[in-house]
């Protein structure tokens, strides 16, 4: 729980949520009760008492940007020993010199690339020594880009698939085996996506190798939990409740959040993808 409270604190500080106008919700007969005409105000700190992690070791994979970064930050600020971990080690330096600097508590810069086995054994190696075995782990790292399903290549299939759920599993297998061994519990948390559930056009690489890395963590947590292991799943984004959906496939339809990119022309994709090829990777 306490692992939720502080990616909810991160997501509201990172993308304050804005519901678009003039769309009207929970209407009752003639009178509405909200008009999403406005940003809800982001949340400025975490709920959580400032020792919560104290003693305690997070790794965090892509944890040099984005919400990886921020995570971190929050994390370290609640007392937790921080080790992050990605390809450009650079940037990794900067962000924990960064945030150590802030919190006055030790953040770690391990290089790794989650694709390659024997990186990860490097990084996971190297963060127990200098660190200790880690209480909490964090698969935050991922890649994604959005094209038509027909023009995906092999190699463009592996990249996502490789990343998204060949490196959460190696992390996640490769420090779960160093902590059986030490007779250690750990609570992991993998972020992933509202349309690993749901699927969704566009970004069929994506939804895929999230919806493994989902399956992954509840074979785990069935299977780990006698050795005090923990496994959660957040997907950033709408939470469906318990009601059953008989939708005849809307759900589906509205919920993919690149779906709306049937509208995007074929000359259009075709300058998107010489786009996508000339950006160099994270």
């Amino acid at each position: 729980m306490a692992l939720v409270a502080v990616l909810r604190g991160v997501r509201a500080r990172l993308v304050p949520r804005l519901l678009p106008s003039p769309v009207r919700l929970l209407s009752n007969g003639t009178k509405v009760m909200y008009q999403a005409d406005r940003a809800f105000a982001p949340l400025q700190k975490v709920m959580l008492p400032s020792d919560t992690f104290h003693g305690k070791v997070a790794f965090i994979t892509g944890g040099g940007t984005g919400i990886g970064k921020g995570m971190t930050a929050a994390l370290s600020a609640l007392g937790a020993e921080c080790v992050i971990a990605s390809r450009k080690l650079d940037v990794l330096k900067q962000t924990a010199e960064e945030i150590s600097s802030k919190t006055g508590n030790k953040v770690h810069a391990v290089q790794c690339d989650v694709r390659d086995p024997a990186s990860v054994s490097n990084a996971i190696s190297q963060s127990i020594e200098v660190a200790g075995h880690p209480s909490v782990i964090i698969n935050n790292a991922a890649g994604n880009f959005i094209s038509p399903s027909e023009r995906l290549s092999p190699n463009a299939w592996r990249t996502i698939t490789d990343i998204v759920l060949n490196g959460t599993a190696y992390i996640t297998l490769g420090i779960g085996k160093e902590l059986i061994k030490a007779r250690k519990g750990a609570a992991f948390l993998a972020i992933t996506t509202i349309y690993a559930e749901s699927g969704s056009g566009f970004v069929s690489p994506s939804a895929s190798a999230k919806a493994g890395v989902e399956g992954l963590c509840k074979s785990l947590a069935a299977e780990w939990g006698k050795y005090g292991m923990r496994f959660n799943v957040i997907q950033p984004g709408p939470i469906k409740t318990k009601v059953i959906r008989m939708d005849g496939g809307e759900y589906v339809s509205m919920a993919g959040e690149f779906n709306h990119l049937t509208k995007v022309t074929s000359e259009e994709w075709n300058k998107m993808e010489e786009m996508i090829r000339k950006t160099k990777g994270s």
